[in-house]
């Protein structure tokens, strides 16, 4: 049923339309409608499950429907190992819903400064179950100079407001995600949804979109807009003189110019778009490169495998001898032989270039002995310790160890990437997760325990060294927070070339993220279980790629899932094998098409794994 409608009055609470035959409805606050609008009631006014505004597309002549009820609303699941995070990406419904919007607008790099948005906007929410509102994106009309438009649409300024295509345009100016949820691809979600919604819900005084763009310098530094299907067709001109704003439709409370700078001493930023239309999609393909998704090659920077043979370790007691010592010597029998403390027996183990090694157990059943053995001098083992075997290609100089302890005295952009350009200092923040303007400037002492973790990390990345240590691994944080280091660590290990060799009492909240291809299961007095796998070729033509995977450890592998990993962390298997045998090689073959793959993954029931990420190439 199709209405006219006579009347607006909105209030922050709700929108009150009143149509014509004497209807009158309420729905959420800040629809865009206004008088004579016509609205489409689904099934009928009396019982409408769906609202429509109907209107002929000033652009196209093209009958366009626009849905204004329900709200926009749509669950997403994250998954994260073991953890499966439900988030509800919805439309703001209530001005609860904006003083949270606003509590989380400090996390933004340019602070509080959603009222400088001129004209038309709506605000999307990123909602989770027990955590409350974790990131906002905005989405709202453009500004009318950008250069890369103008070229992309064979167009200039005056012809672009003369034709209105200015109102055919959509610009995402902000998202914002909470600092400690970073690193779950949030972002490139929040993207994702933007650019559904303005296909759906969006439109500017009867012109439908054909773009939803981007222009802003942080995307110089991060790159979710790109991950989510955004195209960089090239940069603005920036300029010197502010540019007063005309307010339009969409405000959400009074604003007044006069109290800040709007738009002055700008320098050219990234222009970036996300083309809805086939006719601009076309376009686009003429003047850019198409891009293919291709394996990101791993490029080890240790040269030489450690080697640990036949190792066996024992610690030396070295009590004294006191008046009470002899009498506990005396009465329970204890003789010379006691005064070592064995710890390793025959261990042997091959730590290949590029390994992600796991090494877990009990407490006192040798994982930080193991690390000792790798970061300490001889001479300084042999005061503590009797060691028989040998450990080959052990070189000091390789080596990092993560560690939480640094200078409280300088804000982290001055502790990391020394030798480095400040842009490159950000990636390396950015790439573990600390992506946020206000955190760079911030002293360690004031990051909560995730952040200090990650900016853990950041210190190891920044090292540059072969290897990367860490005993006790994720053991101070919460199982999400664990879970989410571990997938960034194992990500930014993998581009920096480097060898992982991390030790854990409990490993099960990030063990499915970390996937370790090396497992070392210590026990105290048995042997230990290595569980190993390997690929050992691979190879890429187009879309298809074929793997050689070898089972190199000492115990069969079971339930062997071959897949993609979707940027929300699913994984999709693609192949399956029940078991593989020690020695054992298989071959299979992954098709890469969906646009939303970024890795290809090796699962096992044993938890040993592997990963290969995708990168997006200029396609020759």
């Amino acid at each position: 049923m199709k209405l006219l409608i006579k009347g607006v009055r909105s209030t922050g609470h709700f929108t009150e339309i009143i149509l014509q035959d004497g209807y009158n409805i309420k729905l959420r606050p800040f629809i865009y409608v206004k008088k004579g609008d016509f609205l489409e009631f689904l099934p009928s006014i009396k019982k409408f499950q769906e609202v429509y505004k109907i209107f002929d597309d000033k652009a196209t002549s093209e009958l366009k429907k626009i849905k204004i009820h329900p709200p926009y609303c749509t669950k997403e699941t994250i998954y994260l190992g073991a953890h499966r995070f439900n988030v509800i990406f919805r439309e703001r419904i209530n001005s609860n819903d904006w003083k949270k919007i606003k509590e989380l607008e400090k996390f933004h790099y340019r602070g509080k400064g959603l009222n400088k948005l001129v004209g038309r906007r709506t605000v999307l929410l990123a909602e989770m179950k027990d955590h409350g509102v974790i990131g906002f994106g905005v989405i709202s009309a453009t500004v009318a100079v950008a250069k890369p438009r103008f070229e992309l649409l064979q167009t200039n300024f005056t012809d672009q407001m003369k034709t209105k295509l200015i109102n055919r345009i959509v610009r995402i100016p902000r998202i914002v995600i909470h600092p400690e949820f970073r690193g779950i691809n949030l972002g490139v979600l929040m993207a994702k949804h933007l650019v559904l919604y303005a296909k759906k819900y969006w439109d500017i005084n009867h012109y439908t979109p054909i773009m939803v763009e981007v222009i802003a310098a942080m995307t110089e530094y991060h790159k979710f807009f790109e991950k989510a299907g955004f195209i960089k067709i090239g940069y603005t001109s920036g300029y010197k003189n502010g540019i007063i704003p005309i307010y339009g439709n969409g405000s959400f409370e009074s604003r007044n110019y006069e109290s800040y700078d709007f738009m002055e001493n700008q320098n050219p930023k990234p222009y970036l778009v996300f083309p809805l239309n086939k006719e601009l999609k076309q376009k686009i393909r003429l003047y850019f490169p198409k891009k293919q998704k291709m394996i990101l090659h791993k490029h080890p920077k240790l040269k030489h495998s450690i080697k640990f043979e036949n190792v066996s370790v024992s610690y030396k007691i070295r009590n004294g001898s006191t008046k009470r010592t002899e009498v506990i010597k005396e009465v329970f029998g204890v003789d010379a032989q006691h005064a070592f403390s064995p710890i390793l027996t025959n261990f042997s183990l091959e730590i290949e270039p590029g390994d992600v090694v796991l090494i877990t157990g009990a407490s006192g059943s040798g994982k930080s002995t193991i690390l000792r053995l790798l970061t300490e001098k001889n001479t300084t083992l042999k005061k503590e310790m009797e060691i028989r075997g040998k450990i080959i290609n052990k070189s000091l100089k390789d080596i990092a160890i993560l560690d939480t302890k640094w200078s409280n005295s300088l804000p982290l952009i001055d502790q990391i990437g020394k030798n480095k350009d400040i842009k490159e200092a950000i990636k390396l923040l950015n790439s573990v997760g600390l992506s946020e303007a206000h955190l760079y400037i911030k002293k360690p002492n004031q990051l909560s325990d995730g952040q200090r973790y990650r900016f853990a990390v950041a210190k190891l990345c920044d090292s540059n060294k072969a290897i990367w240590i860490a005993d006790e691994f994720v053991s101070t944080l919460n199982s999400e927070m664990a879970a989410i280091v571990a997938k960034g660590l194992r990500k930014v290990a993998y581009k920096h070339g480097a060898t992982l060799i991390l030790a854990a009492p409990h490993i099960h909240n990030f063990i499915h993220l970390l996937l370790p291809n090396k497992l070392i299961k210590l026990k105290w007095g048995t042997k230990p279980i290595i569980y190993s796998i390997k690929i050992i070729n691979f190879y890429q033509n187009g879309d298809k790629i074929s793997l050689s995977i070898l089972n190199n450890g000492h115990v069969p592998l079971t339930n062997v899932q071959v897949g993609t990993i979707i940027r929300n962390g699913f994984f999709l298997s693609q192949n399956n094998f029940k078991q593989i045998n020690p020695k054992d090689e298989i071959c299979c073959e992954i098709k890469i098409r969906n646009s939303e793959y970024y890795a290809l993954g090796i699962k096992t029931n044993e938890g040993v794994g592997e990963i290969l990420y995708l990168e997006i190439i200029n396609k020759k």
